[in-house]
């Protein structure tokens, strides 16, 4: 039986980067984006924004969204 990796849930996201010290609008506000706007990587495929909240967590965006890095 093979085991089938799921992507994080949202609120799963969020509470690893507020453990880190920082808010999903901080990041985006650092990456030149409203504050709102990368709280879309959680309904789109958006590399730039998964490489953001990837690089901050210190993880591959793989790790965080299997289902986008087959």
């Amino acid at each position: 039986m093979s085991v089938k990796s799921q992507d994080w849930h949202a609120e799963q996201i969020k509470a690893a980067i507020r453990m880190k010290g920082k808010t999903l609008a901080q990041l985006s506000r650092e990456a030149g984006l409203r504050s709102d706007t990368m709280r879309n990587v959680f309904r789109s495929h958006i590399p730039r924004y998964e490489g953001v909240i990837a690089e901050y967590l210190e993880m591959d965006p793989a790790q965080i969204w299997p289902s986008r890095y087959r």
